[in-house]
């Protein structure tokens, strides 16, 4: 399963490439922090600097994870939303 910044996007259209339903998806998604939400779910997976095809002008990335879960992507987003609470307690 490939999972870019760009389908975790609240900003973006399911058309412009959101996978996920905008409740669960999250405001300006880093590539970092996807990164870092996949070690922290223990995923096994490769990222890669790539930018988004339908988006080829803007800043993104993918992560290739070996697992296919159907909510995969929502358990990611939720994890950017912790990640980015426990940074703003510090």
């Amino acid at each position: 399963m490939i999972i870019w910044v760009a389908n975790l996007e609240a900003k973006k259209s399911r058309a412009e490439g959101r996978k996920i339903a905008k409740r669960f998806a999250v405001p300006n998604v880093r590539f970092q922090e996807l990164i870092q939400a996949c070690k922290e779910l223990g995923l096994d997976f490769q990222a890669e600097n790539k930018k988004y095809p339908r988006c080829w002008w803007e800043e993104g990335g993918r992560v290739v994870v070996k697992s296919g879960n159907k909510k995969l992507m929502i358990e990611v987003a939720k994890k950017i939303v912790e990640i980015r609470e426990r940074k703003k307690k510090k």
